[in-house]
């Protein structure tokens, strides 16, 4: 009997978790990387020694078996979690998700609770503008949300998204614990290279070729042309790059957002304060985010490396929540032939985290070989769905 072989296109948690699957199967795997390194969103890289991320890519989500999966790789570590969010024209910071605790503090605090008693959460939105607005009022929405989310995603109003499920809240206002993903799964690898060994490690018998950008794929024959001219075929073809370049843009580009990095170190040992491990600023600021690492990888050091997020097109990490575009990521994924697999967040054109990626894999794979493994693929939980939790095992 042949052996089947199996192309993979990207090597992040997708691609290198597929690859490991199936290779436990008997599958020949060869998994094509157009960067230089494994691991891609979610690779470790270093700067005077320091260990950071593009982008804190935290465990977050609710399943105890995909985290136990990971786990069982590179070893975790759980963390409460706080998040403070900077709001200029009040000139401090405030716990975010907003607190009931905070509200006084604010400002306008009493013109907040006059537009706190008149919200309507049963009112339907339309857009993301009026999901928030219906749910917090407009002082709190103009403090928190709206200049925030414009910049994020690079868009002169956020009536432009017509989708929210993906920013709700469980609750509009929080109280007791400032904890911000209460009763979630929060972690990150306790090893000092991150995830990378996890990458490592599921990678391992596959044949990887890197820095390769192929010149075209072949969806029918389910084959991909170098850029040396060589043409790779499978039995099967995996994807996780761009769901439109999988399909050679045959219906339109989709747009998505990404983010330029700035990273420096400081001469302190701790700049942010108790378990806050990165903060937002919500206003004219050219930049959505600054992250503390050390306060993620438990690094030891007299300094501290800090990395400054400013939103940008030079890159593609986020889908845009609007549903035309959503739909035409539908039609390409319903597009594709038996045997081709498009999963994780550029190639199901969603926002999905780590967790939620894993579970896609798992799903696949039982497409694949008609096998479940502990009933992985059924653990992709929605964020913020909380009513899941019940029945959580």
């Amino acid at each position: 009997m042949s052996v089947k072989k199996a192309l993979i296109l990207g090597a992040g948690f997708s691609g290198c978790t597929m690859a490991h699957l199936l290779m436990k199967e008997g599958w020949e795997c060869t998994v094509i990387e157009r960067e230089n390194v494994i691991g891609g969103g979610c690779r470790t890289f270093f700067y005077g020694g320091h260990p950071y991320t593009k982008g804190p890519r935290l465990y977050y989500g609710y399943s105890e078996k995909v985290y136990r999966w990971i786990d069982s790789f590179v070893k975790m570590r759980r963390f409460a979690h706080y998040l403070l969010s900077y709001v200029e024209q009040d000139g401090r910071f405030y716990a975010y998700p907003v607190h009931e605790d905070e509200i006084p503090k604010m400002k306008h605090a009493q013109q907040i609770y006059k537009e706190l008693s008149q919200v309507d959460l049963n009112k339907k939105p339309a857009d993301f503008e009026e999901y928030w607005v219906n749910r917090i009022g407009p002082t709190l929405y103009n403090m928190f949300i709206n200049n925030y989310s414009k910049k994020m995603w690079m868009i002169d109003s956020n009536k432009q998204l017509d989708t929210f499920n993906w920013s709700a809240k469980d609750v509009a206002i929080e109280s007791g614990s400032k904890e911000s993903y209460k009763n979630s799964i929060l972690g990150y690898p306790v090893d000092y290279n991150g995830y990378n060994l996890y990458f490592e490690k599921t990678i391992k018998g596959a044949k990887v070729i890197l820095n390769e950008n192929v010149s075209q794929i072949d969806l029918k024959n389910k084959s991909v042309k170098l850029s040396d001219g060589t043409v790779l075929k499978g039995d099967i073809l995996i994807s996780s790059i761009p769901i439109d370049e999988l399909c050679s843009n045959s219906q339109g580009e989709l747009p998505y957002t990404g983010r330029d990095f700035i990273v420096f170190v400081l001469p302190c040992k701790q700049i942010f304060p108790g378990d806050v491990r990165f903060c937002y600023y919500t206003q004219s600021e050219p930049y959505t985010r600054i992250v503390e690492y050390k306060k993620i990888t438990y690094f030891e050091s007299e300094d501290t490396l800090l990395v400054l997020e400013i939103p940008s097109k030079n890159n593609k990490l986020y889908s845009y929540m609007i549903k035309k575009h959503i739909d035409k990521a539908n039609d390409y994924l319903n597009s594709l032939p038996d045997s081709v697999y498009s999963i994780g967040r550029l190639g199901t054109y969603k926002y999905s985290t780590i967790e939620q990626t894993i579970s896609q894999c798992f799903g696949a794979f039982k497409k694949i070989t008609g096998k479940s493994f502990d009933g992985l693929e059924d653990e992709f939980y929605n964020i913020g769905d909380m009513s899941l939790l019940k029945n959580r095992k």
